[in-house]
């Protein structure tokens, strides 16, 4: 009777595993949606030795920022998410990371998920980084695994991921005044050709400390306008990146100051990073909240000689209000889903 028991509770324990991990698939397969995710305060990184290793020196951080992740085609037992836009950053080091990867749930006899990504650390080459299969995923669609390139054995590098989809409250920007340069910069001589640019992008608050406030830039959609052109035809720009502000009356920032770095698809092109360094203005509006205005400069090769630079100057806007044409929608403020 014992062994009747058991057996039976065994093929019972099975049966509901196996139900759980098919509802999920099935669940979020019929989802065909492109979902935003948002870090919360529970990631983390970690850079130097784990055992059986020693270092002197182990580096840790917080990590904040957001990725898009839509449905792929499944695998047996599993449903698969492919994850792109990777817009990271560590907040004490003030280093981007951008990516893209993958997400599967599921399994056979019990609940499992994995996460792997493809990653660019600044001044890093592309790394992967990836949790191997591991049980759990019963808080989907919320994720929270470990990634790491060396299973987290001596020197590595590691990420604490902890996310959750969110419905973005995007704060818009319509840009008045903007121009795409193209030309030399600095030392070098030689003439710059400049295009009127046109657009919007939103942003969207990640964190805030006592040194400032940290955005995700979400949503941009941008024309650079043909030279003598006398329709809306263009070059469309789309991108992501992250935006900085400190409000300065410190030791070592006296003055407001700000930094943007976007990473932008010209015309459907591979990413690029542009980056604006840490300059002066982002003063905040009334309450602390976003810069009534933004202004800046935002260069791919640091203003050295030849360059190519988005001049930005942008200001906060009633989505209503807005009026790009061909840039059309403008975003619209939405409830955002709370980030602890």
């Amino acid at each position: 009777m014992t062994l009747r028991r058991s057996r039976f509770g065994f093929l019972a324990v099975t049966c509901l595993l196996l139900a759980a991990a098919t509802s999920v698939a099935r669940a979020q397969t019929s989802n065909t949606g492109d979902v935003l995710y948002a870090l919360t305060q529970a990631s983390g990184y970690e850079d130097g030795c784990f055992d059986p290793c020693l270092c002197p020196v182990h580096l840790t951080d917080g990590l904040a920022g957001t990725w898009r992740m839509r449905p792929a085609t499944p695998e047996p037992g599993f449903a698969v998410y492919t994850i792109d836009q990777v817009n990271w950053f560590l907040p004490q080091f003030d280093q981007r990371i951008t990516g893209s990867g993958t997400y599967r749930i599921g399994g056979e006899f019990a609940l499992t998920h994995r996460l792997t990504l493809d990653l660019l650390i600044d001044g890093r080459p592309l790394q992967r980084f990836d949790s191997g299969l591991q049980l759990g995923g019963a808080e989907f669609p919320a994720i929270t695994l470990t990634i790491s390139m060396n299973n987290m054995v001596c020197h590595d590098t590691v990420f604490h991921v902890a996310a959750q989809p969110v419905t973005p409250r995007l704060v818009p920007y319509g840009l008045y005044g903007s121009e795409y340069e193209e030309g030399c910069f600095g030392p070098c001589d030689c003439a710059v050709v400049s295009r009127p640019l046109l657009g919007r992008f939103g942003l969207m608050k990640l964190r805030s400390d006592n040194l400032g406030v940290d955005y995700a830039v979400l949503d941009l959609r941008w024309m650079v306008r043909d030279a003598n052109a006398t329709s809306a035809s263009g070059t469309p720009v789309t991108g992501f990146g992250i935006y900085r502000t400190r409000p300065g009356g410190g030791v070592t920032t006296v003055m407001p100051s700000h930094r943007m770095t976007l990473f932008l698809s010209e015309n459907g092109r591979p990413e690029v990073r542009f980056d604006s360094g840490i300059v002066p203005g982002g003063e905040h509006g009334p309450g602390g909240g976003p810069p009534r205005r933004i202004d800046v400069d935002l260069a791919a090769n640091g203003f050295a000689c030849y360059d190519r630079v988005y001049s930005l100057h942008a200001r906060r806007s009633n989505a209503a209000t807005m009026d790009f044409g061909a840039i059309r929608p403008d975003p619209v403020t939405i409830p955002v889903t709370p980030v602890p």
